[in-house]
């Protein structure tokens, strides 16, 4: 029998020391499509938690969007790096009583079959929208675990942190090397890149790393209303027979 959560938990939070073997969270509730964007004025209005998910334009994003929030094609994935050229908004409501999030992926960098012009674009973009006043957000800093981090994550890392954007490094494709190695490759991005915490392995084809990426990202918002016992207030509400009248 699943073991019920402890009182305070979140659906798809993971209590401290809890076996990564126990029983796994479910799809998030909603998540559909809302715009694309290409500037300030297409964008939504900031509706709760924002999660940016930034990397290079060949390092998962869309396999690890779709894994972790359950669904199939919610973003699209392509075999040609770099076609993500305009900023996806996705509402996303991970369990009953949670307030929606928005999920914010962003162009892809460093694909060098890209015009000039065109990377230009893509980079005014995404500064418009993480220099918006847009108040609760996360970013997710995707690279693939087998790559030393380069310029590109150390600027970005960087800006966030100027920016007071508060942001987690999720080594992508964990899969492709044994354990000893992703231990190796971690460390070298904690000492590189810092971040909120230590860098998350993720693997959109085994399901590594998901339950860690739910907690991360459910620990940040805001916790669900409690539920109010109708039968317990109607009890209490009623005058008790032994009472004088």
């Amino acid at each position: 029998m699943a073991k019920s959560p402890s009182p305070g938990q979140r659906p798809g939070e993971r209590q401290a020391g809890q076996s990564q073997t126990g029983p796994l969270s479910p799809p998030a509730l909603e998540a559909k499509f809302l715009v694309s964007a290409t500037e300030p004025a297409h964008f939504p209005e900031p509706n709760g938690l924002e999660v940016i998910m930034m990397g290079r334009s060949n390092c998962g994003k869309s396999t690890l969007i779709n894994r972790w929030l359950g669904r199939k094609s919610l973003a699209k994935t392509s075999a040609t790096p770099g076609r993500t050229r305009l900023l996806n908004f996705f509402s996303v409501v991970w369990a009953p009583g949670f307030a929606p999030m928005t999920v914010v992926d962003l162009p892809g960098y460093g694909y060098a079959a890209a015009p000039k012009a065109m990377v230009r674009s893509w980079e005014a973009m995404v500064g418009d929208y993480l220099t918006a006043p847009r108040p609760n957000r996360l970013g997710l800093i995707l690279l693939d675990i087998r790559r030393a981090p380069a310029r590109e994550e150390k600027d970005l890392s960087r800006w966030l942190a100027s920016l007071d954007i508060p942001h987690q490094i999720v080594a992508t494709k964990a899969d492709k090397i044994s354990r000893s190695r992703q231990s190796v490759a971690l460390a070298l991005l904690a000492k590189e890149l810092g971040g909120l915490g230590p860098p998350l392995a993720f693997s959109a084809t085994s399901g590594q790393g998901r339950e860690e990426l739910i907690a991360l990202v459910n620990a940040r918002q805001t916790p669900p209303e409690p539920t109010p016992d109708t039968d317990s207030e109607a009890t209490e509400s009623q005058p008790d027979a032994d009472q004088p009248k």
